[in-house]
């Protein structure tokens, strides 16, 4: 009997994984990989790593990636070859050989598309001049990495603002470039809420990060040599040495579509639970297979930093050894960078996206000061939010943003929605402690607690974005129960100070018909304002989440 005929098709890292763990799990396998260029593809991730790290040789490690991929599992990677067809009832790919320009076909008895994400080019004035790049490619980043060197890259502009374009700032501005970030929704960061996300927008600002928000690119101009000089939006004119363009990076399923296979509603290739397409035999993986979240049990399409391990495995053993391996769990789109001296991190879903699904949330911010959270010694502040559904205390979300454990505490929660847990289930997790937490509990059990509190009725709480919209809409008794010094130091426009242990006697300068808002730094003696104003019977009262220390509008 002959060799099992394992094709993958596409350049993304998943697919030749795949080869190599189906190889390594059935020794019969005979695999190949046509990709479309010299090497495999990296994600912008990983490419924007290579920018800031500019001592670590992208093509010497490319290499030896491939190498190690020849050599310990005897994977014939074939290069510059573009998939222009998949024949599913004659079990072949048809491809087109870039070098030598002729077209052939291989065979299969199973194939893994890995086809990854590419960007739709935008109908922009400008878009094809130099220096205009979407970081697909090692030549994307040694172009890059030898403009910074020659001097040629003084001025960036990024545009798309979500994770991979946070980190692609950062990875830029650490080279010394001056970084304009242009995104054209309400917010960066669209993968988390609007006050955490503002955290980080206010630490770019204050690295000399230029972020425009609600800014749609309008043109690129360029000058006599066909190189880009500015960027255009309705309110600018950003100058421009190079644009990095990340902005909709969509499913490549062209191939996949022409070939029968179905494209699911996430707009990406639709996969059972043995990651097998409609088609028998053909599989997907990576960027460009859909998957299914955890918590909505709807499909979606996630641009993922790393591998999908969850996925790898299952499908390796399917194709190894026939499909009898399900996936027992989806996804929870959990994801972190570190960028501008902060830990960014977020698992499950963000306010909105619960909101939309139909869910009553509850949410709870909490900020602890910890040293060895710290990143960078300048940001000691780890702020986590949690999102729970109100009828059953099950966790929907959470969101980190601080020090360089945020994607730790970020994988707790995470691995507390995979078992269907609950706020209280996090309130009573046995996690270590330390000496910095000696007048602070742990981050996640003190979010939970302060969750278990609103749930159970003990206080009310308004979130920094609840009360920067309350402030434009309707007046608010903003009070402020610092010390009189602290209250010197800085609070919110229009607040009044009557600190904590001054309240029972000054109780009377309070109109209880109005609502108030209680704040402190990191709102703990707001709640404790709000026990003792209620005792006094004062009703509508809520609690600033997190406290001062947090609020990014003022």
């Amino acid at each position: 009997m002959g060799k099992k005929r394992l094709v993958v098709i596409g350049d993304e890292l998943d697919g030749i994984k795949a080869a190599a763990r189906a190889v390594r799990e059935n020794p019969e396998i005979e695999a190949k990989v046509l990709i479309p260029g010299e090497h495999l593809s990296f994600n912008s991730y990983i490419l924007a790593y290579f920018i800031q790290n500019s001592d670590e040789d992208v093509f010497s490690f490319m290499e030896s990636v491939m190498e190690t991929f020849k050599s310990q599992y005897s994977i014939d990677i074939l290069t510059h070859l573009r998939v222009t067809d998949i024949l599913p009832l004659e079990k072949k790919v048809v491809f087109e050989d870039l070098k030598e320009g002729f077209s052939s076909a291989v065979e299969y008895d199973k194939l893994i598309i890995a086809t990854g994400v590419a960007p739709s080019v935008p109908a922009v004035d400008g878009i094809n001049l130099g220096n205009v790049v979407f970081l697909k490619s090692l030549d994307d980043v040694m172009a890059i990495q030898e403009g910074i060197e020659a001097g040629r890259i003084k001025k960036a502009v990024v545009v798309g603002a979500h994770m991979v374009g946070v980190y692609v700032a950062e990875s830029l501005w650490k080279r010394g470039v001056k970084v304009a970030l242009v995104e054209k929704g309400p917010q960066i960061l669209p993968e988390l809420d609007m006050e955490m996300a503002e955290l980080v927008r206010r630490q770019m600002g204050h690295k000399g990060v230029e972020v425009l928000v609600e800014e749609k690119v309008l043109s690129l101009i360029g000058n006599a040599k066909g190189d880009v000089v500015e960027v255009h939006t309705p309110e600018h004119i950003l100058p421009a040495d190079l644009v990095i363009w990340l902005e909709d990076m969509k499913p490549n399923v062209e191939t996949a579509k022409k070939a029968g296979i179905i494209i699911g509603a996430s707009g990406a290739i639709e996969v059972d639970q043995y990651m097998e397409t409609n088609v028998p035999g053909i599989y997907a993986v990576g960027s460009c297979a859909q998957r299914i979240h955890q918590i909505t049990g709807k499909p979606v399409c996630l641009y993922r930093q790393a591998v999908d391990d969850m996925a790898l495995k299952v499908m390796t053993e399917n194709i190894a050894g026939g499909n009898g391996y399900p996936l027992e769990r989806g996804v929870l789109d959990t994801i972190s960078i570190q960028a501008f001296e902060l830990g960014i991190a977020r698992t499950g879903l963000s306010l909105r996206q619960a909101q939309e699904e139909g869910y009553e949330v509850e949410t709870a911010i909490v900020s602890v000061y910890d040293d060895r959270y710290a990143c960078g010694g300048s940001y000691k502040e780890n702020v986590i939010k949690l999102m729970v559904d109100r009828s059953n205390g099950k966790i929907l979300g959470a969101q980190c943003v601080g020090g360089v454990l945020s994607d730790k505490l970020v994988d707790t929660v995470a691995a507390v929605i995979s078992m269907g847990g609950t706020a209280r289930d996090l309130a009573i997790l046995d996690v270590s402690r330390h000496f910095s937490y000696f007048m602070n509990l742990h981050p996640i059990p003190l979010v939970a607690r302060v969750m278990l509190n609103k749930l159970e009725g003990k206080f009310k709480g308004i979130s920094p974005f609840e009360l920067n919209n309350l402030m434009r809409n309707e007046e608010v008794i903003l009070l402020d129960v610092r010390t009189e010094s602290e209250f010197k130091m800085g609070t919110l426009p229009g607040a009044i100070n009557i600190p904590l242990e001054e309240l029972e006697a000054r109780k009377d300068e309070l109109d209880g018909q109005r609502n108030i808002v209680l704040i402190s730094e990191r709102g703990r003696r707001a709640y404790l304002a709000f026990m003792k104003l209620r005792q006094m019977g004062f009703e509508r009262l809520r609690v600033l989440d997190g406290g001062l220390l947090i609020y990014p509008f003022a």
